[in-house]
C-alpha cells in the first residue's frame, strides 16, 4: 500500500509546472525567468520563458509524512509564440519515467494544456487538462491526473512556483486524492547553468 501511494504520489511535480501550468504572463520589462524592473519593480514569473531550453531539477516526496524519496529530472522545453512544449524525465531509485507538458499562455495570463505521464508499465497515460494562474509571487498550476511511475489511480496536483533568483525556482506540490492531502514534494528547478540558493 505505502509503495502505490507512493508511486501515485511520485512527482507530480512537475511542474511544471508540476507542472504543471501556471504560467505567468510574460511582463515586458521581465527578465529572464525572474528579477527586477529598472524601477526595482518585481514583473510576474514566466515558467514559458524559464523553461525554454535545458534545466534539472531536485526534489523529495513525502507521503502521508512517513515515506520520503528523493528523485531529480531533466528538462527539454521549446517555446513557439505563447505555446511551450515540454519534456520532463524523472530519475527515481526504480527508473526513468516520462512527463510531457503542451502548454499554452492565453491572452488573459492565464495558462492551459495538457500533460501526460509515463506509468509503472511503461505506457503514456491520457492527456490530463491542465489549468494556471499568476500571482504575486509566482504561479499555480493545477490538475487531475498521474503519477510518474504510478499506476491508473487518478490524483489532484497542486503546484505552487516561485523564483528564487534568475536561474533557479522553488516549486512545492500538494498530491490529493478524494481531495484530502496524501503527499507533498519540495522541489527546486535551475536553469542551464544556474545554481540554486541553499
Amino acid at each position: 500500500m505505502g509503495r502505490e501511494i507512493r508511486r501515485h504520489a511520485h512527482l507530480a511535480v512537475v511542474l511544471l509546472f508540476s507542472a504543471v501550468v501556471v504560467l505567468a504572463g510574460c511582463v515586458g520589462a521581465e527578465a529572464a525567468g525572474t528579477g527586477v524592473t529598472p524601477g526595482g519593480k518585481q514583473p510576474r514569473f514566466s515558467l514559458l520563458t524559464f523553461f525554454d531550453g535545458d534545466a534539472t531539477s531536485r526534489g523529495m516526496i513525502t507521503t502521508a509524512l512517513v515515506f520520503s524519496e528523493a528523485f531529480t529530472a531533466r528538462f527539454a522545453g521549446k517555446v513557439s509564440g505563447n505555446r511551450l512544449r515540454l519534456d520532463e524525465r524523472f530519475r527515481f531509485k526504480d527508473g526513468m519515467r516520462l512527463q510531457r507538458w503542451d502548454l499554452q499562455r492565453l491572452a488573459d495570463g492565464t495558462y492551459r494544456g495538457t500533460v501526460r505521464t509515463e506509468l509503472s508499465d511503461g505506457t503514456m497515460a491520457p492527456p490530463a487538462a491542465v489549468k494556471g494562474r499568476s500571482f504575486a509571487g509566482g504561479v499555480v498550476l493545477a490538475y487531475d491526473g498521474y503519477a510518474p511511475g504510478g499506476g491508473h489511480t487518478r490524483l489532484g496536483f497542486r503546484h505552487v512556483m516561485r523564483p528564487v533568483s534568475r536561474e533557479t525556482v522553488e516549486n512545492h506540490v500538494t498530491i490529493f486524492k478524494f481531495g484530502l492531502p496524501i503527499a507533498k514534494a519540495e522541489v527546486i528547478f535551475r536553469r542551464a547553468g544556474g545554481k540554486p540558493k541553499r
